[in-house]
């Protein structure tokens, strides 16, 4: 988890709302909007209450003028300081499948602070093979590629079926963080972060609400 200025860990859902504001006030300022945001402007496009906003962004240290909002460079700022998107961390895509392919070639992470150095995999007939301007490694060249280029991350992009194998060698290798695409649980180490990324739990969402919005046309 990020930390906030007192150095508390930051909730999952609290990051998750930071990313949102960060994501409105940067196109406000990249389409000439204004050097300044209010609360009332960010919970009215997140369909959330103002008083979490200037919450949220008092635990970082934002803090804004009344009547006139928040300086957007600064929350800009401080947002990138506290997810750490100024510090270059290095990370390898372990699967060079579609997903991982459409990943490797991907060119927005770099905003975020990530590197991609490297993409593996275990199949022999994408071994050698390029992509996105890598060439595919196999998987027993990580632990050197983790000693040598200082990886922070494995992005895992694996079936289902080599996910927990997978991960257990990446950590073995070094890896202190994990974001698992693969559609299953894996379990690490207490000291190991684990991201879990399920289409299923979008879809979920998407589903329900599509239920409900048919449910009320229905009773119009």
């Amino acid at each position: 988890m990020a930390k906030n200025v007192l150095g508390h860990d930051l909730k999952h859902t609290v990051l998750e709302r930071l990313m949102h504001y960060y994501h409105f006030v940067g196109e406000q300022l990249e389409n000439g909007q204004g050097a300044t945001v209010t609360s009332t402007q960010i919970a009215e496009l997140l369909h959330m209450d103002a008083t979490l906003v200037r919450k949220d962004l008092a635990a970082i240290g934002v803090r804004g003028i009344p009547r006139v909002g928040f300086n957007a460079r600064e929350v800009l700022g401080t947002i990138r300081e506290i997810l750490g998107f100024e510090e270059v961390s290095r990370g390898v895509i372990l699967g060079a499948g579609r997903l991982g392919g459409a990943m490797a070639s991907y060119h927005g992470f770099a905003r975020y602070g990530l590197k991609i150095c490297a993409l593996f995999d275990c199949e022999p007939t994408k071994i050698g093979s390029g992509w996105a301007g890598y060439v595919v490694q196999p998987l027993e060249n990580l632990p050197q590629v983790v000693r040598e280029e200082q990886i922070d991350l494995a992005i895992l992009t694996v079936p289902a079926e080599a996910a927990q194998s997978v991960a257990t060698f990446a950590i073995d290798a070094g890896v202190k963080v994990l974001w698992n695409f693969a559609n299953t649980n894996i379990h690490v180490p207490e000291e190991v972060f684990v991201r879990h990324e399920h289409i299923s739990v979008g879809l979920a969402e998407l589903s329900y609400r599509l239920k409900r919005h048919r449910r009320s046309t229905h009773h119009a």
